[in-house]
Order: structure tokens, then C-alpha cells, then sequence
């Protein structure tokens, strides 16, 4: 099922962070195949906060990704294997992403999504993708119509929520579609917190979820070791939940990945269940 993660204001919401987590989150959780890619222009954040655990090949090759997608698709070979092995592997058989293009004098989204969401069914339980608020309006129209959720990702803001809810009136995303919403580097302290947002602009306590402002986060992202951050992380919840920082936070990605989930009707065996099988 295909989730487009958006957020109407760029670098406030932290759309692609939280993808980020919350896709890796879910694929450390459940025996679920995720895939992740992005409609930016060239390779971005979502490349680099994965970058150490990407192979050194695979950083910096040429053969994967989109250009290797759009080869494929002029040539009319495009199949749901082309989009598996050109994908790179994050966390084997659970996680992989398909990057960006390393050509930026080109953006070929809007001619190669509509293959990609043909295909990826085969081999991946899951699609993210990641939208950024510059995109070219008709990749994101075409993204959100697609997408079987939407996740908006909005700050604590409020000028940017007024603005989202009151001004825009939660435009671009279509009003028939499922909408989640994600604040991201949530402070908990904030009085514009998650209730009052919920209770300001009328929204459904079941709809919101939260990826936490960490510093251990922030800094595990700008030296590209997200996944061992996250690793670690769980390994701290387990052992120190009430007084942890990093078990609250794992504790709250979760909650986000089981909106998700739940949003979807996905029963997906957690990881523990499903090695005991």
C-alpha cells in the first residue's frame, strides 16, 4: 500500500526525518517488506541519514535508483523485479530505498511514479514517499491520488497550522483520501502541544501521532547512523522506559508506525511473533 508523507511548510514539519524513522521503525517492528522513495529533484536527506548503512557501492553508484529506473522504463523493461534490484538494501529483506536521481538537471517523477506504483506490490508490502512542499504540483497531486494515506506533517507552529487548517483548508491533500498527522520534533512542553492541536482544529485524537524532538536523534542523522541509533534506542526502552529519552521516543515512532498501520488494516506480526513461527 502506497503512504505519501507531505507537509505544507518545508523543514517545519520534518516530512522526510520522520518517513525516515517511522519507515524504519516499522520494518525493525513487523515482518513487513518496506520501500522507500522521494520525488525530490536530485538525492537529498533521505539518502544521507541512511548513508552508513548503505554500502559504499551502493552510496556512490551510478546503477541503482531512478536513473536505473528510467533506463528501464525508456527501454519498456520495467518489471516489479527491475524496481527490487534496483533498490538498496537499508535492513535486509524488511527496509530498502530507491534513491534519487544523482542528475539534477532532470526530474523524471511524473513519468516514472506511475510505474513504480504498477509494480512494487510484488515484492513490497509497503511504499513511502516522501513529497516535498516544492515539488511540482502535479507530482504531488498525482502522489496523493494514488496513495492509499496521506500522512501531513506539520510543526507546533501556529501560524503555519492556522494558515494549513484555516487559510488552505488542508489543501492539496484530497478530502476523499485517509489523512494522518505527524508532528515532528515534538516538544512536549510546547502549550501549543498535541491536545490543543487536536482540540484548536478539530482533529481526531485517533489521527495524530508524534515523532519526539531528540538531540541523540538529531545528531545520530547528521552523522548518517540512523539505524544504529534506532538500535540502540530500543535497547534503552527496555531497559529504562519510565526515565529513558530514547524510550520515549522509540515508544512514540511506534505509535506513529501503529496509526499507520492500523489506518490501513495491516495485522502484521510483530518481529518477536514472527521469529517464533
Amino acid at each position: 500500500m502506497l503512504v505519501a508523507f507531505w507537509g505544507p511548510a518545508r523543514g517545519q514539519g520534518r516530512t522526510t526525518s520522520n518517513m525516515a524513522v517511522v519507515a524504519a521503525t516499522i520494518a525493525l517492528d513487523h515482518h513487513i517488506r518496506v520501500l522507500m522513495t522521494h520525488t525530490h529533484s536530485k538525492q537529498g536527506l533521505l539518502e544521507y541519514v541512511f548513508s552508513q548503512t548503505r554500502t559504499a557501492a551502493q552510496a556512490a553508484g551510478t546503477s541503482a535508483g531512478m536513473d536505473a529506473i528510467e533506463r528501464l522504463v525508456q527501454c519498456g523493461m520495467l518489471t516489479p523485479e527491475g524496481i527490487r534490484d534496483h533498490a538498496e538494501s537499508i535492513l535486509k529483506d524488511r527496509l530498502e530505498l530507491l534513491s534519487g536521481s544523482l542528475n539534477t538537471e532532470k526530474h523524471t517523477a511524473k513519468l516514472l511514479l506511475p510505474h513504480i506504483f504498477k509494480d512494487y506490490r510484488r515484492f513490497y508490502d509497503l511504499l513511502f514517499v516522501d513529497l516535498s512542499a516544492e515539488d511540482d504540483p502535479e507530482v504531488v497531486s498525482l502522489v496523493m491520488e494514488q496513495a492509499d494515506l496521506v500522512v501531513v506533517n506539520l510543526s507546533q507552529n501556529q501560524v503555519s497550522l492556522n494558515t494549513y487548517f484555516e487559510t488552505n483548508g488542508g489543501l492539496p491533500v484530497p478530502g476523499h483520501k485517509q489523512v494522518l498527522y505527524c508532528l515532528g520534533a515534538y516538544e512536549r512542553s510546547a502549550r501549543m502541544n498535541k491536545e490543543r492541536i487536536i482540540r484548536q482544529y478539530g482533529l481526531k485524537k485517533s489521527a495524530v501521532g508524534i515523532v519526539p524532538y531528540h538531540t541523540g536523534f538529531m545528531d545520530a542523522q547528521n552523522e548518517r547512523r540512523t539505524v544504529p541509533f534506532l538500535l540502540k534506542a530500543r535497547e534503552a526502552r527496555t531497559r529504562f522506559l519510565e526515565f529513558s529519552e530514547d524510550g520515549s521516543f522509540t515508544a512514540a515512532v511506534r505509535g506513529m508506525g501503529q496509526l499507520i498501520l492500523q489506518t490501513l488494516e495491516i495485522s502484521a506480526l510483530p518481529e518477536l511473533e514472527a521469529a517464533n513461527d
